[in-house]
């Protein structure tokens, strides 16, 4: 069995977007509850990137912070 070191290193030699991945997959195992789905991986993989393309292409709409956590605050009871 490798060591933990050994792993991290070669998990930090993947490229960004496997590492998300790997990240992703270790979150969602450790929850009890949830099942890794390679399906809804790739379909939040694909909405992140549709996500990040709409601020690079300056279409996004932005907030300020302090009126996005009152809104949230408010809508579940804070």
């Amino acid at each position: 069995m490798k060591a933990l070191s050994e792993i991290a290193k070669e998990a930090l030699d993947l490229p960004p977007g496997q590492q998300r991945t790997l990240a992703r997959i270790l979150l969602d195992l450790s929850e009890e509850d949830q099942d890794f789905s390679p399906a809804v991986e790739t379909a939040w993989e694909d909405e992140i990137c549709r996500r990040m393309k709409s601020v690079t292409d300056g279409i996004a709409r932005s907030r300020d912070v302090d009126q996005v956590f009152t809104d949230l605050d408010r809508r579940f009871g804070a």
